[in-house]
């Protein structure tokens, strides 16, 4: 008697496994996994695309010229103002002022610049560059 509770037990629990995965469930772990492949390739195809950035070098509010820096060749030249000069140097899809005649010279130490938004600027020259473009990023620090 025992064993025949035993047997129809394990009949039950059997056809519980028989069905445990029907066919809705193999078309949500279909649909998923499609989700998945998808979100993959929207983030590292879509969102990490430079989308043509240029720079935008304004002097004195005016805009002074636009840089396109997407395969850009290494380049340097000379913005030259009635306050003073700076040399940005153009290259590997970034931008950055080289040297300037302004006496702190913390628009020279400020770097590279190739993110879309970011941007360097010289006061006392009155000149700043902005990089401009598709957004590419989000801003972690505002989320």
């Amino acid at each position: 008697m025992q064993n025949d509770k035993l047997g129809k037990v394990e009949g039950i629990l059997q056809s519980e496994r028989e069905d445990a995965m029907t066919r809705y469930d193999k078309v949500l772990i279909l649909v998923l996994v499609v989700a998945a492949v998808f979100g993959l390739y929207y983030i590292t195809i879509v969102m990490t695309s430079d989308g043509g950035n240029y720079a935008v070098i304004m002097v004195n509010g005016e805009e002074h010229s636009r840089i396109e820096l997407k395969d850009a060749e290494p380049t340097e030249f000379t913005v030259t103002t009635p306050w003073g000069y700076n040399t940005v140097e153009v290259g590997n899809n970034r931008i950055r002022i080289k040297a300037a005649s302004c006496p702190d010279q913390i628009c020279v130490k400020e770097g590279w610049i190739e993110r879309v938004n970011e941007m360097t600027v010289c006061m006392p020259n009155r000149v700043y560059i902005k990089v401009v473009g598709q957004e590419t990023e989000i801003d972690d620090i505002a989320y």
